[in-house]
């Protein structure tokens, strides 16, 4: 997990998740149940989002 200091694209919100993918530990379902992740599931593609926001619902990639 990182520093959230992610502003979405769409709507301007900082109200930013990042979405963790791959079998969580126990620490990633507490923050999850927390609501500072999001678990994305095993199954990863290329165009499996990193972020999503909690305002509109918007997710997206990140910038490489």
């Amino acid at each position: 997990m990182q520093e959230n200091n992610l502003i979405c694209p769409k709507c301007g919100s900082k109200n930013v998740l990042e979405i963790l993918y791959g079998y969580p530990d126990y620490k990633a379902f507490e923050e999850a149940e927390k609501g500072n992740i999001i678990l994305g599931g095993c199954c990863i593609s290329d165009n499996s989002p990193d972020f999503h926001c909690k305002d509109c619902n918007y997710e997206w990639k990140k910038e490489k």
